[in-house]
């Protein structure tokens, strides 16, 4: 009996220790939790603690010079761009270009069968000869019969006076009356033949002409340099006179016609500088001019043709590409320049965050010209002032930032 109540009264002692000691460590935690509630702020971090800042990609406002463009499109044509054709008949017997080649003025293209206009051209100097020939033999008759005429004529005042005088026979001066009415005859007869000598020589010399101007067209010259744009003959061919045999075209020059307002017309002028685009790569470009302007407006659409002339060094500048043209209207030299990337655009007004320090501001700005990517801005920033380009959508007045490369 002694022994278990011994027991009891252990068991008791042990169990109000646990309770004091646990009471003890309970109130212990408590307050060490309140310290820690007291150094921490409304937002749950400890006193001292700055929020996390949001990484931003900045960049300095800048100085320099932007233009105003108007911007249209158009596909690009050729200074010319031509058929090349036959005027003569015959088999080809060379074909000395291909599509693509860049011929230059007068080369020669295709080569005719030349042999039956040569055997044409060697019978008619053949004829033309002859009639030479005769010419020169009706030319000396001519004048042997023009001096059997004066000795006849002479002798027919002789005879005339003799037989006056009774000293010869009338019929024998009207013997001499006769010779010289025949010489007169045989004068007006080779005369005859002579100018028909020389119109014959003068068609045979007009059919060698004809024959010649034929067999130098036997030879197709390219008509000024330029790119064979197509070739529809063949070795072998007989072609007609008028025939199309290449598609020859100048791309240097190039034009492109684009069609503005009355509005944009009127602040275009002719050598107003311009640059083109290619349409599938506008990194490709190259320097225009305008050329002139249509002098009337169209009234099917209102518009005013604007031509612009353009010397391309990038052979992907052809005949028929589209490009798009931005025409430079005016330049501002001393502009204050901002990337277009940093604008915010709210309810029609335009907005950029700027930097001091780590704390973003939120600014109102104006903006004046664009290109490229660049705006001008008019009023709200100033040189040298740090704008966000990147992470600006998760700022707001007065957020923390932290700068980050680009």
């Amino acid at each position: 009996m002694r022994t278990r109540v011994y027991g009891f009264l252990l068991l008791l002692a042990v169990l109000g220790a646990g309770g004091y000691f646990g009471n003890k460590r309970f109130h212990w935690l408590g307050a060490a939790a309140q310290a820690e509630s007291k150094d921490k702020g409304k937002d749950g971090k400890k006193k001292g603690e700055s929020k996390d800042a949001t990484p931003v990609e900045l960049t300095a406002v800048t100085r320099g010079e932007i233009s105003s463009y108007i911007a249209a499109t158009a596909n690009l044509r050729a200074l010319r761009d031509v058929a090349v054709t036959t005027q003569a008949d015959g088999i080809v017997r060379e074909v000395l270009a291909e599509e693509g080649d860049l011929v230059k003025d007068n080369q020669l293209l295709v080569r005719l069968d030349e042999e039956p206009l040569k055997i044409r051209l060697d019978l008619a100097s053949q004829r033309l000869a002859q009639a030479r020939v005769q010419l020169e033999k009706a030319r000396l008759r001519l004048e042997k019969i023009g001096v059997q005429i004066e000795h006849s004529k002479r002798d027919h005042v002789r005879y005339q006076a003799a037989n006056k005088q009774g000293l010869v026979s009338e019929q024998e001066a009207d013997r001499r009356k006769l010779t010289l009415d025949e010489q007169l005859h045989d004068h007006r007869i080779t005369n005859s033949e002579i100018q028909e000598l020389v119109h014959r020589g003068s068609e045979l010399e007009a059919e060698i002409s004809q024959v010649k101007l034929d067999l130098s067209r036997t030879q197709i010259r390219a008509p000024f340099g330029g790119h064979i744009t197509r070739r529809t003959v063949e070795v072998g061919q007989r072609v007609r006179a008028l025939e199309s045999l290449f598609q020859i075209g100048s791309f240097s020059p190039l034009f492109a016609d684009v069609f503005l307002s009355e509005t944009e017309a009127r602040q275009v002028r002719p050598n107003q500088a311009a640059v083109v685009r290619l349409g599938v790569d506008g990194a490709i470009r190259s320097n225009a001019r305008v050329t002139r302007l249509s002098p009337i407006v169209d009234q099917a659409t209102g518009t005013v043709k604007v031509t612009l002339e353009l010397q391309p060094t990038n052979s992907a500048f052809r005949p028929g590409a589209f490009v798009r043209v931005d025409i430079r209207t005016d330049t501002h030299r001393e502009a204050v320049l901002i990337p277009k990337r940093a604008l915010i655009e709210e309810d029609g007004e335009n907005f950029v965050y700027t930097v001091a320090g780590e704390t973003a501001r939120r600014t109102k700005v104006s903006l004046g010209f664009e290109s490229e990517g660049t705006v001008e801005i008019r009023s709200g920033l100033n040189v040298g002032q740090q704008v966000v380009v990147a992470g600006q959508g998760a700022l707001k007045e007065g957020a923390k930032v932290k700068p980050t490369r680009g």
